[in-house]
């Protein structure tokens, strides 16, 4: 008794082990810990961050430039005094120190119509890069469901071959025994044991193939590669009616791709606009500089010892400049050439869009023509799994009446197996398919089941 005691602790221990270093995970959980850890996702919104700061400090451009300056110097040849060359009555010629100090500050603001767009441009930039990110993060969404449901098929194909493998097991001991009951001459054993054998290296390709898939999945989801994870989930399929017509009226203008292009459509059009009032309008530059001079030697007297006196201003001034580019409004000038390739390359970017549009267009029809076929095939499929249990309980039956031999059940009981697992892969295309459309369509599921009901 305290044995079996013993045994039931440590196997407690044992699971409670397993469970504490294995994360189990379904769907939710692997798209949660993606978009919290994935590193491409980072850098897009990294990315995102650094337009919306453009954008919010776009009014820095009216901030003038500010700068100031000290200047230390040494004449190289001695200076008189320019009064003392007159010669007049009384006057005591000043010793001019050749040493000198400056300084300086400057204020300058250039303005120009032409700045309203370029702030406008940090703003249709940022908007364009909030569109990215959120591509980014369809993507990402959209990939790590696909190879969730990817794996959880993997592993059930997994389990066939674990199975298929056993059979050959059985068949090649079967034969054995056959042989020497002087059943089956030893070809048939050779046989058995080559097909036993044979299973072997796919099996361990299989194995390799899984664990590549499990460590691209964790990179995907950015957890550790020797962190082991479990996955937990069924693959089912709720058939959805689709309208192709519905879904293109509804959804072609909120793809991101379309969006995406109609923002940068937006963002030349403004830069056009912003060169054509750089290059028609005037520009108001304004200034304003101080340059005090320090009237005595700064090697021997206080600098800030009677400012008001000693330092002296020397040319500092206010000034308001109005500067107009006569050559670009010229039709052959540099400027008008570069607004009129600006207006071609939007052109070809309508063209673009136009195209894109059309694509799209067939890109959803295709996606629904594919996921009625499989809804199609699934019918087929489920009703070979009906057949397939029908033989395999018929075998089993024979063999309870003696007619049938142990391996014939098995091989009916695979061939259900297999049945199972091919309506499972198609469950997946289906499945899979509906992520594509989601994401082709910038819409959920729920929304696309709404607008295919209307």
């Amino acid at each position: 008794m305290k044995e079996i005691v013993s045994v039931l602790l440590m196997t407690i221990l044992m699971v409670a082990t397993i469970s504490a270093e294995t994360v189990v995970l379904d769907i939710e959980k692997s798209v949660k810990l993606a978009l919290g850890n994935n590193l491409g996702l980072k850098s897009s919104k990294l990315d995102v961050e650094i337009k919306k700061r453009a954008a919010d400090l776009s009014w820095n451009r009216f901030i003038p430039t500010v700068q100031a300056s000290g200047t230390l110097m040494r004449w190289n040849l001695e200076k008189d005094d320019p009064m003392a060359a007159f010669g007049l009555p009384g006057y005591v010629p000043t010793e001019i120190p050749r040493w000198g100090l400056s300084a300086g500050l400057d204020f300058s603001l250039n303005l120009n119509f032409s700045l309203i767009k370029e702030i406008e441009g940090t703003k249709i930039d940022y908007a364009a890069g909030l569109i990215s990110y959120e591509t980014a993060l369809k993507q990402l969404e959209r990939d790590v469901k696909k190879n969730f449901y990817n794996i959880l098929v993997f592993e059930e194909n997994l389990w066939l071959m674990e199975q298929n493998i056993e059979a050959a097991n059985d068949r090649f001991e079967q034969a054995k025994i056959n042989y020497k009951n002087g059943l089956v001459p030893e070809l048939s054993v050779l046989s058995a044991q080559v097909g036993y054998e044979n299973l072997k290296p796919a099996y361990t390709e299989m194995k390799l193939g899984y664990t590549t898939m499990i460590n691209g999945f964790k990179m995907l989801l950015g957890i550790d590669l020797e962190e082991e994870i479990s996955l937990e989930g069924d693959i089912v399929v709720e058939p959805v009616h689709l309208d192709t017509e519905q879904l293109t009226n509804y959804f072609l203008g909120g793809r991101l791709d379309i969006l995406s292009m109609n923002k940068t459509i937006q963002g030349f059009e403004n830069a056009k606009a912003g060169l054509k009032l750089q290059a028609m309008t005037p520009m108001l530059i304004l200034g304003l500089n101080y340059d005090p001079a320090y009237g005595l030697d700064p090697w021997e007297n206080n600098w800030f010892e009677d400012m008001g006196t000693n330092w002296n201003q020397q040319s500092g001034m206010f000034r308001m400049t109005l500067v107009m580019s006569l050559d670009s409004l010229l039709p052959w000038s540099k400027a008008q050439t570069g607004i009129r390739d600006m207006e071609d390359g939007i052109i070809q970017m309508k063209l673009g869009l136009a195209q894109t549009r059309m694509g799209a267009r067939m890109e959803i029809k295709t996606f629904v023509m594919k996921l009625n076929k499989s809804m199609e095939q699934l019918e087929t499929l489920i009703l070979n799994i009906s057949l397939a249990d029908e033989a395999y309980r018929m075998s089993q039956e024979a063999y309870d009446a003696g007619s049938k031999e142990l391996l014939e059940v098995k091989d009916a009981e695979r061939d259900l197996n297999t049945a199972k697992l091919e309506v499972l892969k198609e469950k997946f295309n289906y499945i899979t398919g509906l992520l594509d459309l989601e994401y082709a369509l910038n819409a959920t599921l729920e929304e696309i089941k709404e607008t295919s009901n209307e």
